[in-house]
């Protein structure tokens, strides 16, 4: 069936919308099939995006008219731009009739460029120039040609994203992040995961419907698991664009607990008006600000699983509070807190309808509507014990999906004996889950849901899960899911009945429970002294709590099996002062203890399977002391701890791999045996204020890869490294008082790639042997005030941040840098008779480029050492025009000569705001007046002199040809209330000439003359932004 979309502005006759698949993967078979297609296409697939790929549903042979209709029958269509994509005609076709049905169907269409440049695909040059010209030559392609081009043009003008650099992984989690989000927004109605929802859609409906004039108010009610939030979703999701705003306010009986009803008033607000900023002091200032806001706008809003009057009556306490022709939807498990707020229509969720049960359940067990030969009558039997609940027909199908006739039949009786009650027909899923799996879906239901699922995996594998495939498994099962930011979720009957479990195996005796969750739970246990060794794991958050630590300690001691306990933004203990130690148990894997008021661990009992120990904001004097034995840490962060002197002896813990000790004022001191840790990767010092040396770092931490010292305002002298620092790749040491790099330091460093120095205010100079430094590419001297010349720094190096280096000079090694991404600005005094010099200045930047800079386009793309200038001007700058200049370009202005163009400006400006010029050329070219940007200065002193160069390549990629007649360059600031001038402008033709004349001179002799040093700007290409305008 194809996709149907029919659409009315009347919420009456909603868009439909009928698709077999959610995504439609186009690509170029031989250039990314085995690779980033691959990847991509699995990544969605365990989001859940039914996803079409040729290969995947296509056998080999078949006509394209196949690949046409799951095309049609296809949300959203995601091109994978290559670089041989255009030379097939069976992708070109795919591409004409995507680009048919975004036009016609609305599909959806989101392109990526793979290894290309999306200028090049846009334009059509470079290897897609020829790929065209080749298929020109076959009289059968000569009526296609067009339509491919047109289609491509068009598809690459569309919002996408470019891989460039990026890490594939990551970027590919993007991709599925922005699809998850695209999907979610679509109308839920006619998915095939919400079987008979149009049916219930009909009958729910009506209850708005001859109301548009009022304000409706409609309750859904029901036991857990009928598909009360779904209903509501699908709705939302289906009417929200009818109404002027929309909020939907999830999981508010669960929430309302957490976080409060402020903070949902606050997400009501800022859903509604788009103001993620907007301020409620209270529940009732929320109350009052809603009322006031809100009346004369048109809303749709859900108020989702309220279960008491209280929540209504503070988010949506009266008609009144809501403009005419809102709808008001609640959704709830008890109808008497409907009638209670005076709710009229109601409707009661009662389930799916038998053929809907069957599907849903088929589906889930089979991956179709119908179940396979041989198992109808088995279905049948399921279903009619799941009584039209889709969580139990979803969780049953999910728990015999693949399962042989014979093991469903040894499972049926089971089912028999649940007799229908929910709790009992989801628990069959969990008795068949392994033993593992049982213990990682009952952490995440005390304990875990909406957190994140990388936080999750990380805090199970440390207690010895196998949490990564664990999860998988439970998705599987569907007693899991995950959002499009890697949340967890979980449906709250099975949550609920993860709680249960855990009080049943317990037979309600908290002191026996294996989790303890609730605050009120662990004070109890604390108050009778009912800790027993049944006790695994602690999590107790947001909440304030009082009890002694006699009790606490005595109760510890008991737990002889805690693996867990996390004690996490609360102050929950009030220790006597001369009661501040405590012996960790030694099964403790994770420990996380927020504003833990502790002065020591003691080391009576060797923590020995102890992996992460996390105690921010403590209250530590010192973490433990003599040798404690933990073989097995591997994570340290005691951030923040304002009473933390000195560190221990780390002889104990020898494959710790991350140190923080960040923010700790009056830390003095570091044990020398840091020096002896191999494994360790990370260690983070900033702001520790009164820490004033640091051990030696010996070529045994052959590991560590960030050392950061930011802000160790009492460190004066460069970190002494005595052996090769093979993996150190960024050192921070901005804002320390150091004076001097030491040589034979830099020798050490082979592999480091960013140094930061910035607001070294003592620093005059930096060694000689910089340039050994051959995997540096960032360098950082922002206020090196004293800073007053730079040595020869490697080819690597691409970017330089210098601002407010006033006793700098310039030095030919700065012109030398391979790229600059950020200009290094100073102030230049203005001379006209030097306006020469600045433009050999910048010849001799040009020049001095990998190749020569007028090379043809195709040897530097050939030699991988493309020229482009350009500087990014960010989306946010408000277009004011302050100054312009027109420069009417010569009639012979091009020939085969040109090389570019060059702009320079003297500018002043009072303020330090950032300066931008725009350069918009005019005359005889396809859309007459295009605007392109060019860059912008990031000028913060009165007087700056700026240089510009515009390469005839990124002249023809951005306008199209020579036939410009009129350069207009506007220079503005980013607010509209502030000034510039721009005392002197001048703009020049370049040509080879120019560049051959300026080899013969003496290009030192020529910079030393000048002074002071002069900003070039330059970025790589495909940064520019173009504006055309109409």
């Amino acid at each position: 069936m194809k996709c149907k979309r029919e659409s009315s502005p009347s919420p009456s006759s909603s868009s439909t919308r009928e698709c077999k698949y959610e995504v439609f993967l186009s690509f170029r078979g031989e250039d990314t099939r085995n690779n980033f297609t691959d990847h991509l296409y699995a990544a969605l697939n365990r989001m859940g995006i039914i996803t079409f790929r040729d290969e995947e549903e296509l056998e080999r042979g078949k006509s394209i008219s196949k690949l046409f209709e799951a095309i049609e029958e296809s949300q959203i269509a995601i091109i994978i731009f290559s670089k041989s994509y255009a030379s097939s005609k069976w992708c070109l076709d795919e591409l004409a009739k995507i680009n048919k049905c975004r036009e016609e169907m609305r599909l959806e269409v989101f392109p990526i460029f793979y290894d290309v440049d999306p200028s090049d695909v846009r334009k059509q040059i470079g290897n897609f120039e020829q790929t065209f010209i080749d298929h020109q030559k076959c009289e059968d392609n000569i009526k296609k040609v067009e339509t491919w081009r047109t289609a491509l043009k068009e598809v690459a003008n569309i919002s996408g994203w470019h891989l460039q650099n990026r890490h594939e992984s990551e970027f590919i989690q993007h991709v599925v992040k922005e699809m998850m989000k695209k999907l979610s927004s679509k109308s839920s109605g006619i998915t095939r995961n919400f079987i008979g929802m149009d049916s219930t859609l009909k009958e729910f409906i009506p209850l708005y419907l001859g109301f548009e004039n009022n304000v409706r108010m409609t309750g859904i009610y029901g036991m857990g698991g009928l598909g009360k939030t779904t209903l509501a979703r699908a709705v939302y999701d289906e009417y929200r664009s009818h109404f002027e705003g929309s909020s939907f306010i999830a999981n508010v009986r669960e929430d309302s607990k957490t976080h409060g009803l402020r903070k949902l008033q606050k997400q009501l607000l800022a859903d509604i008006l788009e103001d993620k900023n907007i301020h409620v002091n209270n529940v009732y200032d929320g109350v009052d600000t809603i009322k006031k806001r809100l009346c004369r706008i048109k809303v749709l809003i859900v108020i989702d699983d309220v279960d008491h009057l209280d929540q209504l009556e503070k988010l949506a306490g009266g008609h009144d509070w809501f403009g005419l022709g809102s709808w008001i939807i609640i959704t709830t498990r008890d109808e008497h807190v409907l009638i209670q707020h005076e709710v009229l229509n109601r409707y009661n969720s009662n389930g799916l309808k038998d053929d809907d049960a069957l599907k849903l359940f088929c589906l889930k067990a089979f991956k179709n509507e119908k179940p396979k030969e041989g198992y109808m009558q088995l279905s049948l039997e399921v279903v009619k014990y799941a009584n039209g609940l889709p969580l139990a027909l979803v969780t049953l199908g999910s728990f015999l999906v693949g399962r042989t006739i014979d093991e469903w039949q040894s499972a049926l009786p089971s089912f028999k004996k649940t007799k229908g009650e929910i709790f009992h027909i989801l628990k069959l899923s969990y008795d068949g889950l392994e033993e593992m799996w049982k213990e990682i879906f009952l952490d995440i239901a005390c304990f875990f849901r909406h957190w994140n699922k990388n936080e999750v995996i990380h805090i199970l594998e440390n207690c010895g899960f196998n949490a990564r495939i664990g999860i998988s498994v439970l998705m599987e099962k569907s007693l899991l899911s995950m959002d499009y930011n890697e949340d967890l979720g979980m449906h709250d009957l099975l949550q609920e009945m993860g709680e249960k479990i855990v009080r049943f195996e317990s037979k309600g005796k908290l002191g026996m429970q294996s989790r303890l969750w609730l605050n009120n739970d662990l004070l109890n246990v604390l108050k009778d002294n009912m800790a027993t060794n049944a006790i695994e794991a602690i999590v107790v958050r947001y909440k304030k709590v009082d009890f002694k630590f006699e009790e606490f300690l005595e109760v510890l001691s008991k737990m002889s099996n805690l693996r867990l306990m996390i004690i996490n933004q609360t102050d929950i203990l009030r220790f006597p002062i001369d009661h501040r130690h405590l012996d960790v148990p030694t099964t403790l894997r994770h420990l996380l203890w927020d504003y833990c008021p502790l002065k020591c661990l003691s080391c009576s009992s060797q923590p020995m399977e102890l992996v992460h120990l996390e105690l921010q904001r403590s209250y530590l004097e010192y973490l433990w002391q003599g040798v404690m034995l933990s073989f097995k840490l591997k994570f340290i962060d005691l951030s923040s701890s304002f009473y933390l002197i000195r560190t221990p002896d780390f002889s104990g813990v020898p494959i710790l791999e991350k140190l923080n000790l960040s923010n700790c004022p009056r830390l003095v001191e570091i044990h020398p045996s840091i020096g002896k840790l191999s494994k360790l990767r990370y260690l983070h010092l900033k702001y520790c204020k009164s820490l004033t040396d640091l051990p030696s770092m010996s070529a045994k931490m052959q590991s560590l890869t960030v050392l950061d010292l930011h802000h160790c305002s009492k460190i004066n002298s460069f970190p002494k490294f005595t052996g090769i620092m093979k993996s150190l790749s960024e050192l921070n040491l901005g804002g320390t008082g150091i004076k001097k790099v030491e040589p034979s330091s830099i020798e050490c460093l082979i592999a480091l790639t960013k140094l930061d120095l910035s607001s070294c205010n003592d620093l005059k100079c930096l060694p000689r042997n910089m340039h050994n430094l051959r995997s540096l590419e960032k360098l950082g001297l922002f206020f090196c005030t004293k800073l007053k010349s730079l040595p020869r720094l490697p080819s690597t190096v691409r970017v330089i941040k210098a601002l407010g280096c006033d006793s700098l000079k310039w030095s030919l090694a700065l012109v030398k840098l391979r790229s600059w991404s950020q200009p290094l600005c100073q102030r230049c005094p203005y001379d006209k008779k030097s306006i020469p010099r600045e433009f050999k200045i910048l010849f001799h930047f040009l020049q001095v480029q990998d190749g020569t800079i007028y090379g043809t386009s195709s040897k530097r793309e050939k030699e991988g050492s493309r020229t482009k200038f350009l500087v990014i001007i960010p989306s946010f700058f408000i277009q004011k025009v302050r100054n312009s200049i027109n420069i009417e370009l010569p009639s012979n202005w091009y020939n085969s000569k040109w090389i570019g163009f060059a702009l320079w400006a003297t500018c002043m400006i009072g303020c330090e705001y950032d300066i931008r010029a725009r350069v918009i050329a005019l005359g005889d070219m396809p859309q007459n007046y295009w605007a392109f940007e060019l860059f912008t200065t990031l000028i913060r002193l009165e007087n700056s002199i700026c240089l510009l160069y515009l390469s005839s390549d990124e002249w023809f990629a951005i306008v199209g040809n020579g036939k410009c007649c009129q350069i207009k360059v506007i220079f503005e600031t980013n607010r509209s209330t502030i000034g510039i001038d721009v005392s002197d402008c001048g703009f020049s033709s370049l040509y080879k000439q120019d560049v051959d004349e300026f080899n013969q001179t003496s290009a030192q002799c020529l910079i030393e003359s000048f002074g002071e040093e002069v900003p070039i700007y330059k970025l790589t290409g495909n940064d520019h932004l173009n504006h055309p305008s109409h």
